[in-house]
């Protein structure tokens, strides 16, 4: 299942890295899955194996950056 989605999607820069990570995380909630917590990714032909960390932040309320 991973490689489906591996190739659906062509990432080469942090923007479309972070584009990509944003679609994974809104389909995710939409659909009503817990993405909170620690996810660890052991990768297939790299030597490096990865965790990531989700958490939920506060909303924003005004201010320069919302």
């Amino acid at each position: 299942m991973k490689d489906d989605y591996k190739s659906a999607v062509t990432i080469t820069s942090p923007d479309e890295f972070e584009a990509a990570l944003a679609a994974v995380i809104e389909t995710a909630i939409e659909s009503d899955v817990d993405i909170g917590g620690a996810w660890e990714f052991r990768t297939g032909e790299a030597t490096d194996d990865w965790e990531v960390n989700v958490t939920e932040l506060a909303k924003r309320t005004g201010g320069e950056n919302s």
